[in-house]
């Protein structure tokens, strides 16, 4: 990568992250399209086409000796001179998934909150500087990512959309946020186990007060949270809605273990 190029000068670059599991792409498909339209909305473009890009990462998942691990995306403009759409050149990476012990998920997390909103927020890039900026801060709670809310809606976390549920329905914030795969996968669960859901705005005070609270992501499936900025979160041990969704995301990932294609 050029010292001077757009990428590293200005930390711009389209990014997208998934899962291999017994050799197969893990909702490949929602991850690619979201990396297109990361790629239409920072005005990228790369030479592949998505199936393209789809068939290198099947490749890359069968041939590897590994039956589980993660893909890192890159789209990278190296060209100094700006154009509209800007080319990129597309990176893949394979990395290790941390496997997080039973007890992440029985005793749950914390959460810090911070206030800030993203810029294009439903673009996947490279930029997590609020996310390594606060980390030290979020260490020293003990929490596990920082939490984001502007002007008084919760928003995200650096890497996991967030989830509430209040006398038997669950919320997730629909704007202004990254719409995650694992997020996509939870609320398919929900339809699944007749649990009422609705995406909509809420506020921190809502979150303060809320039965449960529960992220998503690619590497965390979907983490109980037990206390935000130091308060407990309902009785502050795991809920029964989040045990329910952790178990159904556990059977996909099974699933996905034992059945190969």
């Amino acid at each position: 990568m050029p010292v001077h190029c757009i990428g590293l000068n200005r930390g711009y670059v389209g990014f997208d992250f998934l899962k291999i599991v017994n050799g197969r792409l893990f909702y490949g498909d929602r991850h690619m399209k979201r990396f297109f339209r990361t790629l239409e909305l920072m005005r990228l473009t790369i030479p592949q086409t998505l199936e393209e890009v789809i068939e290198i990462l099947e490749e890359i998942a069968t041939c590897s000796e590994d039956s589980f691990f993660g893909l890192k995306l890159f789209a990278i403009p190296l060209d100094s001179e700006a154009a509209d759409p800007i080319p990129a050149t597309l990176s893949i990476v394979p990395v290790p998934i941390p496997i997080k012990s039973e007890e992440f998920y029985k005793r749950g997390c914390k959460l810090v909150s911070f206030e800030y909103a993203r810029f294009l927020p439903e673009a996947k890039s490279s930029n997590y500087l609020p996310s390594i900026y606060w980390d030290a801060e979020v260490k020293r709670q003990g929490a596990i990512e920082p939490l984001f809310h502007w002007q008084g809606s919760v928003l995200e976390t650096a890497r996991s959309n967030i989830f509430i549920t209040k006398n038997g329905t669950v919320l997730t914030p629909l704007n202004g946020v990254l719409k995650g795969i694992t997020r996509s996968i939870v609320v398919d669960l929900c339809d699944e186990f007749h649990l009422p859901i609705e995406e909509r705005e809420f506020s921190l005070e809502e979150l303060y007060d809320a039965d449960e609270v529960f992220v998503t992501s690619t590497t965390k499936g979907v983490a109980p949270i037990v206390t935000v900025d130091g308060q407990l979160i309902g009785n502050g041990e795991v809920g029964e809605v989040s045990k329910r969704l952790i178990r159904g995301y556990q059977q996909l990932l099974d699933h996905f273990a034992f059945n190969r294609l």
